[in-house]
């Protein structure tokens, strides 16, 4: 194996296919240093993102704690290897087995799953009142929806009690017990997904994966990137200037060199008409977002930054025509106004994903074909599962989750089209995550609940369908630790690293029950010692995005809205831009905008981060043009260092703020 660095991309090339290739994965020992950790994450998770506002964990495309332990997981392989010889040690593969499960527990303990689900079940119950209304919608919520008794709430919301008395155990054990098994099958569904995509995507299309790059150098054979010089000093940057600012949160007078946060300018307080267009210019620059931005092609860096300024310019040329009003605040976008950037989205979203399902039909031809011949020799021994299992479990998966919301009744065609564009949603991005590396994915407007809501009008849907829809938005509120691309990415790590894949898929269901266990006990408790009002835990989760499904419910139901046809001009044009770009793509070689950067332009996912990839595309482009594909090879070292040390800093101060309760500097911000 080796590292292959050219004047387009890093890409960490796979072994080939083959027995020869396959080297011994002790699963036995992957699973007991694993599990131990998963549990210990899950409790970090919930400490310090939901119990204070340190540094959050898994907010960042490559999870920011998972890389820190992992770190630590491979320093102390270094010494049972140098004193109990290579044989006691973990291997490559084994390594990225431990990496790819606590990955599997960060996305579940962490943003927009576990992360949210308490305060969900919660407070639809807790927070009814006549001036919301919310007490009228109860008769729509199934009995698991969670517990109704004030009694057994008191101590959640106000805190100084314990989780761990049997009747409130007894009380949140059914709705705990409901949503977990629903993640798991969610999981799993998407997980037979990502077998039946990593093939053509990892050693057919030749995806580079660019956010895995850093644990495969960290976990070959005697760690040789832990060698290099260039890594060291990258680290060193991130790591004295998070240090300096974080401890002048804790003494006042200290010198602060804030690079990664309150740097945004918003035109309104600067500039003239019309260029407050521009709304709110975010020119953030992170140090992990340059390692990233190296990883990738420049034609993704390139494409990543002229979008966004494309966005900005088109919005500003949008006032001076009066089609859109001027400042609009801090995200800079009006769902209603030109260029109905949100709409955009929407079409984008879906155009991209389905395009890359298009672009594949004759491998998933191919591939559906063995699954109903059922063949069990040939590429299938170096799979995950059999075709036919991940054919047969994708579906059953899929019809496993809308029979729990067909269960409660409503319309039939609702859940099927809700997951099918979640489905969609989720191969977009993990497409996306396959070719660039966008430090953190935060898509805001995009959503299923979103869509179906202002494409049919809220108006035309049953009152159950209004219901169903915001049961199932607490999993697509947030998509920074979304599943799927975990679990390809995982899959084509351990791959890469030449290890066997068949016993990684039973590992990796293990790992996600093991985490919901310990999540759920971490936060109950969390929540019932410090209370959920109290102002002691993390309001944005307690509140905001407790609250969000039963405001929207209460605004559908007693706020009907009929369809804006502009929701239809919006989704076409981001479609069609979609696939206009997918096509140059495809039919010219040299074209250098690059459809994945218009898609994450119509979201929020890089307006924090076009400033990185801007920052990664001039350096590249200068070390090629002076240094040629050699210089990219010396340089690689240097940017997982910023990467590393990034993440390894603001993991060490997230346990000391945890620790010690302290606010600190968040060494990563969105």
């Amino acid at each position: 194996m080796s590292t292959v660095v050219t004047d387009k991309q890093v890409v960490d090339q796979a072994p080939e296919n083959g027995a020869d290739s396959m080297a011994p994965v002790r699963w036995g020992r992957c699973l007991a240093v694993s599990l131990p950790l998963i549990v210990a994450n899950c409790g970090w998770i919930a400490n310090s993102e939901m119990k204070t506002y340190v540094t959050e964990a898994t907010i960042s495309t490559l999870f920011m704690g998972v890389t820190f332990i992992l770190f630590i997981v491979t320093l102390a392989n270094l010494l049972v290897r140098r004193f109990r010889g290579a044989a006691a040690s973990m291997n490559h593969p084994e390594l990225m087995v431990v990496y790819t499960l606590l990955s599997i527990s960060s996305v579940v303990a962490g943003v927009g799953h576990f992360g949210f689900l308490m305060p969900f079940l919660a407070n639809a119950f807790h927070y009814a009142s006549p001036s919301n209304g919310w007490k009228s919608f109860w008769y729509l919520l199934p009995s698991y929806m969670g517990p109704r008794n004030p009694e057994v709430l008191r101590g959640f919301y106000e805190g100084r009690s314990t989780f761990f008395q049997p009747e409130i155990m007894a009380a949140w054990l059914g709705p705990v017990a409901v949503w977990s098994g629903y993640l798991l099958v969610i999981l799993w569904t998407t997980l037979c997904l990502a077998t039946i995509l990593r093939r053509r995507w990892q050693e057919e299309e030749h995806m580079p994966f660019p956010v895995i790059a850093l644990p495969l150098e960290m976990t070959r054979p005697g760690a040789p990137i832990y060698r290099q010089k260039m890594l060291w000093i990258g680290f060193a940057i991130p790591f004295f200037l998070h240090s300096l600012n974080s401890v002048a949160s804790i003494v006042p007078g200290m010198p602060t060199m804030r690079v990664n946060s309150e740097h945004d300018w918003v035109a309104d307080g600067h500039l003239a008409f019309p260029w407050t267009g521009l709304d709110a210019l975010h020119y953030q620059l992170h140090p992990a977002g340059v390692g990233f931005g190296f990883l990738v092609s420049t034609d993704v860096s390139f494409s990543l930054w002229f979008f966004y300024l494309l966005k900005k310019a088109i919005n500003v040329w949008g006032v001076t025509q009066g089609w859109r009003d001027a400042g609009l605040g801090w995200m800079g976008d009006s769902v209603t106004q030109f260029p109905l950037t949100s709409y955009q989205g929407w079409g984008a979203w879906l155009g991209l994903g389905l395009m890359t399902l298009w672009a594949s039909r004759v491998y998933l031809a191919a591939y559906f074909k063995r699954a109903l011949r059922g063949d069990k020799e040939g590429i299938d021994r170096h799979e995950p599962m059999s075709a036919r299992t991940a054919v047969l479990g994708f579906a059953g998966g899929y019809l496993a989750m809308c029979a729990l919301i067909w269960s409660t009744g409503g319309s039939w065609w609702l859940p099927v089209v809700f997951l099918g564009i979640y489905i969609v949603i989720m191969v977009t991005l993990s497409r996306l995550r396959a070719e660039t590396a966008v430090l953190c994915t935060e898509l805001g407007w995009i959503n299923p609940q979103g869509m179906i809501s202002a494409i049919s009008g809220t108006g035309s849907l049953q009152s159950m369908d209004l219901a169903h829809m915001s049961m199932m938005s607490w999993f697509n509120s947030d998509y920074r630790a979304a599943g799927m691309p975990h679990e390809l990415e995982g899959l084509a790590g351990v791959r890469k690293a030449g290890g066997a894949l068949r016993p990684l898929v039973p590992a990796i269901l293990i790992a996600a029950a093991v985490a919901m266990i310990a999540a759920a006990v971490w936060d109950l408790q969390l929540y019932y010692t410090l209370g959920a009002e109290t102002g002691k835990v993390n309001q944005w989760r307690a509140s905001s995005k407790g609250n969000e499904a039963w405001d929207n419910l209460g605004n559908w139901l007693h706020h009907p809205a009929a369809t804006n046809p502009k929701v239809f001009i919006g989704m076409g044009a981001g479609f069609i831009i979609t696939c206009v770009l997918s096509v140059l793509r495809m039919r010219f070689t040299a074209f250098p905008l690059h459809p994945a950067a218009y898609v994450l332009n119509t979201s929020f996912a890089n307006d924090l981060f076009w400033c990185d990839m801007f920052a990664a595309w001039v350096i590249k482009v200068i070390l090629v043009r002076y240094g040629g594909a050699a210089s990219l090879r010396k340089a690689l070292p240097f940017f997982l260092g910023l990467i590393l040390g990034d993440f390894v800093t603001g993991s060490i101060w997230s346990i000391i703020g945890t620790a010690f309760h302290l606010e600190l500097f968040r060494t990563f911000a969105t």
